[in-house]
């Protein structure tokens, strides 16, 4: 083999080598490059799970809980018990409870309060008279809130959107306005009272009633 063709051949491989290097540069700039973006939709995956949680532990700040605060007392299922001053018994339940600290121990929060009297026709036990509830033991006493629905042993149904049942007393009243049924028609009022085991309900502030008549009624002049 001659001069000449040896340095052909150096010349030709020092090409190669070249290119070689050429492209495993490109290649290292490509996977740079990648793991650059998989590291930027990583960093913006996690910014966006922590906003989300931030956003919703703000908007659930809003709303009523049954988390007990440090210290508290949940029950589930809890079960209170009593008699009114006349000797009938009742029965509040909920599906859960939380007992007030601070020296209000004997105040608890209900979730989906349910009671068993016999001022309030519930059917059973289990039906569920409000969304929310406070029941005071010493006071023997069950505030409601929250699509409260209440239908009385003499047939009177109220939807409002608080009450306050006062056991030991055998009274409900609510301060909102409510909206009733009864046998005779409909009634809407600002304030309503239900008292003396049921036999008296005051209407007050702004009553509006819709009187059902029979058929020989309307039929009449």
């Amino acid at each position: 083999m001659t001069a000449a063709t040896f340095e052909t051949a150096g010349t030709g491989l020092g090409a190669r080598r070249s290119r070689s290097l050429a492209a495993a540069r490109r290649r290292s700039r490509v996977v740079q490059a990648l793991r650059v973006v998989l590291l930027t939709l990583i960093a913006i995956a996690i910014a966006n799970a922590v906003v989300q949680l931030v956003m919703q532990s703000l908007a659930g700040g809003n709303e009523p809980g049954f988390a007990p605060a440090a210290g508290a007392q949940r029950i589930v299922n809890p079960r209170f018990v009593g008699r009114d001053e006349t000797g009938a018994p009742f029965t509040v339940t909920a599906i859960s409870a939380v007992r007030r600290e601070g020296g209000l121990s004997g105040i608890a929060d209900l979730e989906s309060p349910a009671l068993d009297y016999f001022l309030v026709e519930a059917g059973d036990a289990s039906q569920v008279l409000a969304e929310t509830g406070v029941f005071d033991d010493a006071a023997q006493a069950l505030q409601l809130s929250g699509e409260v629905r209440l239908t009385t042993r003499s047939g009177y149904s109220f939807r409002t959107e608080a009450a306050m049942i006062r056991l030991r007393d055998g009274e409900i009243s609510g301060d909102v306005p409510v909206f009733g049924a009864a046998p005779w028609g409909a009634v809407r009022a600002d304030r309503f009272e239900v008292y003396d085991e049921g036999r008296h309900i005051v209407l007050s502030g702004d009553v509006r009633t819709r009187f059902n008549m029979d058929e020989r009624e309307e039929s009449q002049p």
